[in-house]
């Protein structure tokens, strides 16, 4: 049995926002970051991470899938005093789409080194 939210697409992006926010506090200096207590705490936390990266990837690619979906069904056109047309609009958005799904996958390269380095590391006795 699915939940509402299950398919409310922008609740669930606004929950992720907010997590990644909660992480940022739990993470923060100036608080004595009081979500880690050590390396592993990193080591999950860039793995988790890296996990979030490709299913940006993933979640991307279905944003410009359904874009094209619209488009194809005549359901998109440019706001009222919009400049441009139509088809410059969606390449606009397709074009950045893409630019979200090839940076996510810089990320997860980028997080998976992190977590890479971090297993080389241990504590000082």
């Amino acid at each position: 049995m699915s939940s509402p939210m299950d398919e409310d697409a922008p609740a669930l992006a606004t929950v992720a926002a907010k997590a990644v926010g909660l992480l940022n506090d739990a993470t923060g200096p100036e608080v004595g970051y009081p979500g880690l207590s050590d390396a592993g705490d990193v080591e999950d936390v860039l793995a988790a991470l890296n996990r979030m990266a490709g299913d940006l990837q993933q979640t991307a690619t279905q944003l410009t899938l359904y874009l094209d979906d619209e488009v194809a069904a005549g359901h998109l056109t440019t706001a009222p005093g919009a400049s441009g047309q139509d088809a410059e609009a969606v390449a606009v958005a397709r074009n950045a789409l893409t630019d979200v799904r090839e940076n996510a996958q810089t990320l997860a390269r980028l997080l998976t080194t992190a977590e890479t380095a971090m297993l080389a590391l241990r504590p000082a006795n």
